[in-house]
């Protein structure tokens, strides 16, 4: 079970923005050595660091800049869902005002959907980006051009990552040979998040993963009603209603 933590309004998306590259921050320092970010980089890619000291790699230049995409990988029907605030405004209005003016608690969440992960659900989520790449690495001449994704869905410790969608990311993403150099996954709703890559253009998957154990799962992500302070609610019950707003889309089986 998740909930929804992107943003809502266009005001917020790169206080969000900067909340992902943070989190993708040790994982960055592992492959890039010492860094700056560069503020005036904000879009067309998202961000961009100035390395300190580069990895050999990258011989004897003296100043090397790392692009870097950031994208949600859930899907697009999923995130209408979550994000809409208009659809259903005013029966929120009256769940509220049933909770804060007459004390009541339904036992109906605001949003609740089932969100089917197939071993391709992070390719499909970033696989759009790649016709972007030659546009953002040379605009700036970007040394490498990165993509940080992230998801309200699935997180970095969920088995079905672990054992299974992570291997057959990178393997989906090698066999179209998928042009940014390097994709990492972070996860917001996560606890102690970790970064983790998920690709790296030099050193591809050909050989496929073990049988993808998760083709029938589907995850729950619930928006819960609002409760009151100081009481203690079994949240199992509380969110195992029928959800106040229904998808207007059908989601996917």
């Amino acid at each position: 079970m998740t909930t929804s933590a992107k943003p809502t309004i266009k005001a917020t998306k790169e206080e969000f923005e900067n909340r992902i590259f943070e989190l993708a921050a040790p994982l960055l320092e592992k492959l890039y050595n010492s860094y700056t970010r560069i503020p005036d980089q904000k879009d067309s890619p998202d961000a961009a660091i100035l390395l300190s000291k580069p990895p050999k790699r990258f011989g004897i230049k003296a100043s090397v800049k790392i692009g870097i995409e950031i994208t949600s990988v859930d899907p697009h029907w999923y995130l209408a869902y979550a994000n809409d605030k208009k659809y259903g405004a005013e029966l929120v209005s009256e769940q509220s005002s049933r909770t804060f003016d007459q004390g009541i608690v339904d036992d109906n969440p605001t949003k609740k959907v089932d969100v089917p992960i197939p071993q391709n659900f992070i390719f499909d989520g970033v696989i759009g980006k790649a016709e972007k790449f030659e546009s953002y690495k040379s605009k700036s001449k970007f040394d490498e051009t990165i993509l940080i994704c992230f998801s309200d869905v699935i997180w970095v410790r969920n088995e079905i990552f672990k054992y299974g969608l992570s291997a057959w990311t990178d393997y989906l993403l090698s066999q179209v040979n998928f042009p940014f150099d390097k994709v990492i996954f972070v996860s917001p709703a996560d606890y102690d998040p970790l970064p983790v890559q998920v690709y790296d253009k030099k050193v591809k998957k050909n050989k496929q993963p073990s049988p993808y154990q998760y083709p029938d799962a589907t995850i729950t992500c619930i928006q819960g009603q609002p409760l009151l302070t100081g009481v203690d609610y079994k949240l199992d019950e509380k969110f195992s209603g029928d959800p106040l707003i229904s998808p207007r889309v059908t989601p996917p089986k």
